[in-house]
This record gives structure tokens, C-alpha cells and sequence, in this order.
């Protein structure tokens, strides 16, 4: 009895083969991006499939998105994430649609697939500025502050055009760690635009919920935005935000989850992002006074426990729940 572990467009695959061998648990990797991913799962005998989600691209997105419909839906093969966490990780949009029918409080956000609709949204708002955000993209890569209706006009016009000889769609740009930009040709936006509401930002909490374990901790500001920053606040945050992931997690059934939740000046918590996976470089994603630890809810009160739990990018946490939930361990 052994896990599957998808391997995909990178080499994140090799965190769960360590957190594997470390619990003691056997696997097999398994390519489902080449032709023939269909028999390799058929052929398999694993009894569950570990992945992270493809979002560097709105075209790896939809291949992945896709072949785990047809392995969980279809196939009826256990994934973990799980599909709908998947379905949602790096599509602002699809957060949107989930946060909007589950009344969880987040900035005020439009998707517009109809020019003319887009047009008149612009003439009618008086809130500026306004953000505008790329469906696929992680670390604030695309995000423009739009200050005025000239501005989001010009936008709108160029992401809908139909002529091939005009520079269609929108373009994002990258920074890279030299300071230089460049622009990221593959991933260009058509057809579609959304538009969302800019807070006043005091901070922004990065809240994660796996398995049974909870942390959070500040993601802090660098040229006026938050992610993508790099920067960490090792901040107790608050029993609130606790609470917040927690019901967030229960409502979707969502068993691995960062929720990234902005706090405005007026302490008002709204949510940023939700992603099954996200960048866990530290082997502790929370420090109580300094203490690596978690916390654990008990007894419907929140307990810290120290420790470090977070090691191979907080894969050994997903691999135990997943296994688990399996049988695979107890």
C-alpha cells in the first residue's frame, strides 16, 4: 500500500517523496502531464494522490485542473488537495465566485466578460484608485493600481480587442531578484477583466490551517504591497483570525489551506487569497515569543503546542493527514 505522487510542470515533487520517507511511508511518482497519464493511473495501485496544483500559467493551470477532474471525479481516486482547494488555488476569479456564495467578507470584487458591461462599470465607479488583478499569478506579479477611468479604459480596451495586428490582451510583468522586469509572454489575459476594490491595508496575515494544525503570521509591506514581499511579522495573531480559518476550512472541507487576510486601519479583516499550497521555506510558519509551534483546537479552546511541523515546505503535516485519512497511518 503506497501514496501516488503527481509530478508536474516542476520538481515539487520531490518534497513529498521526502516527507514520505521520513514518515516511513512507500510511493510512487507518477508523470500526468505527458501522453499516457490516463493508463499510469489505471495501472496504479496507490491508494491516494498527492499534487501541487499547477498556477504559473492559465494554460498548466487548465491542464491540471482538468487531468485531477478526470482522476478524482471520474477515476474516483483520492486526491489531496483536495479538487475544489485546486479549483480555487490561483484563480482570483474562482476565489471570488467561493468567497462571494459563502458571505466570507473580501474586498469588493467585478469579473467582467463583456466589453461594453466592463465600459460601464468604469463610468459609474468613484472609487479611485482600483486594482486591477490577473486571473493565474502568484506574488502580486500582474497586479496594476489603476488611478483613474482613462487609465482602466485603456486596460479594458486592449484585453478585449479582436484584432491580431494590435497588441492584444494584457501582458504581465515579473520582477526578478536583479531588480529588472520582464514580461511574462506566455500567461496573457483575453477576453475577461477583473476589477477590485483597494483597501487601506494595516497588514496582512497569512493564516494556514493543515491537517489539525494551525499558524499564522504577518506578511509586511515592501513597495506598497504585501505579497510577494518576503518579509515576515512573527506576531501572535488573533484569536479572530484563528477562528476565521477555521470556519473557512469547515464550510469548503478544505484540509490543507493558506488564508491570506488583510486587516484594514479600522481592524476589519478581509480576505486576501486562498491556496492549498503556498511558499513555506522556514521549517516553523509561526513563533509565539520567539518558540516555533502550532496551535491545536481542544476542548473549543485554542492550544500552543511548540515544535517544529513544518518541515520539506510543510509537506511532512500533509502527507501524515493525507495518509490518515487513507488508513495508511494512524
Amino acid at each position: 500500500m503506497s501514496l501516488g505522487i503527481l509530478k508536474g510542470f516542476d520538481d515539487y515533487y520531490l518534497n513529498y517523496a521526502k516527507a514520505c520517507e521520513e514518515l516511513g511511508l512507500d510511493y510512487e511518482v507518477i508523470d500526468i502531464i505527458s501522453d499516457g497519464w490516463i493508463d499510469r493511473i489505471k495501472n496504479s495501485t496507490c491508494e491516494g494522490f498527492l499534487h501541487r496544483p499547477a498556477a504559473d500559467s492559465s494554460t498548466h493551470k487548465e491542464c491540471f485542473d482538468s487531468r485531477l477532474f478526470f482522476i478524482n471525479k471520474v477515476m474516483k481516486q483520492p486526491i489531496y488537495p483536495d479538487f475544489l482547494s485546486t479549483y480555487i488555488y490561483e484563480s482570483k476569479k474562482n476565489m471570488h465566485y467561493w468567497l462571494e456564495i459563502n458571505n466570507i467578507p473580501h474586498a469588493e470584487t467585478h469579473v467582467f466578460y463583456n466589453k461594453s458591461e466592463a465600459l460601464k462599470f468604469i463610468d459609474t465607479n468613484d472609487k479611485w484608485p482600483i486594482l486591477f488583478k490577473p486571473n493565474v499569478g502568484s506574488a502580486a506579479i500582474g497586479i496594476k493600481f489603476l488611478k483613474n477611468k482613462g487609465q482602466a479604459k485603456r486596460l479594458v480596451k486592449k484585453i478585449f480587442t479582436k484584432w491580431k495586428f494590435y497588441n492584444k490582451g494584457y501582458t504581465p510583468w515579473y520582477k526578478t531578484k536583479y531588480g529588472l522586469k520582464m514580461p511574462v509572454m506566455y500567461n496573457k489575459q483575453y477576453d475577461y477583466v477583473e476589477f477590485q476594490e483597494k483597501l487601506d491595508v494595516k497588514f496582512e496575515w497569512r493564516m494556514i490551517h493543515i491537517g489539525k494544525s494551525y499558524f499564522g503570521h504577518q506578511k509586511l509591506e515592501k513597495n506598497g504591497l504585501h505579497s510577494g514581499s518576503g518579509l515576515v511579522g512573527w506576531e501572535r495573531p488573533p484569536e479572530e483570525l484563528l477562528n476565521l480559518v477555521k470556519h473557512i476550512c469547515e464550510l469548503g472541507n478544505f484540509d490543507s489551506m493558506d488564508v491570506d487576510v488583510f486587516e484594514d486601519m479600522n481592524g476589519n479583516f478581509f480576505v486576501n487569497e486562498l491556496q492549498a499550497i503556498f511558499g513555506s521555506y522556514n521549517p516553523s510558519q509561526m513563533y509565539i515569543d520567539g518558540k516555533p509551534g502550532r496551535f491545536v483546537y481542544e476542548n473549543n479552546e485554542w492550544v500552543f503546542e511548540e515544535g517544529i511541523f513544518c518541515q520539506n515546505a510543510s509537506n511532512n503535516l500533509r502527507v501524515e493527514s493525507f495518509a490518515k485519512q487513507l488508513g495508511l497511518l494512524k
